[in-house]
């Protein structure tokens, strides 16, 4: 693993303990567990709405070089939260109910259009990974 990789990981978990820890102070450990296997929940049920399919619509999508549409747009951003509803932490979970509340979605949905036109200038006919 290179160097800033490996650092990026490291500042995300410090930055991710501290946020429990500041939670925990807050409103007790039982709560703070509670509200985190709460979150682990609502990332599994949204995961079971955007699955893998969506992905690979977003991946047919850049390999047809075209913009992706909305509702392929909404499906990636929504499995994105459910990754970081699933993922244990204050910042992950905070940043997933954020892609959750529509109102706030649509600017995650334009990071996405954005990311996904980048793509398709540089020629990288892939979203996340290759094939």
């Amino acid at each position: 693993m290179s160097l800033p990789i490996a650092t990026i990981f490291a500042l995300g978990t410090g930055i991710e303990l501290y946020g429990l820890k500041f939670v925990s102070d807050s409103i007790s450990i039982l709560n703070t567990v509670s509200l985190i296997m709460f979150t682990f929940l609502i990332g599994i049920i949204v995961g079971q709405s955007y699955g893998k399919e969506v992905f690979e619509r977003m991946q047919r999508h850049l390999m047809s070089r075209e913009i992706p549409s909305d509702e392929a747009l909404t499906g990636v951003v929504m499995g994105v939260a459910s990754m970081l509803l699933i993922t244990p932490g204050a910042v992950t979970d905070i940043l997933g109910l954020l892609i959750v509340i529509p109102i706030t979605r649509e600017m995650f949905k334009q990071i996405a259009a954005h990311i996904a036109k980048n793509r398709i200038q540089s020629g990288q006919l892939y979203f996340f990974f290759k094939d």
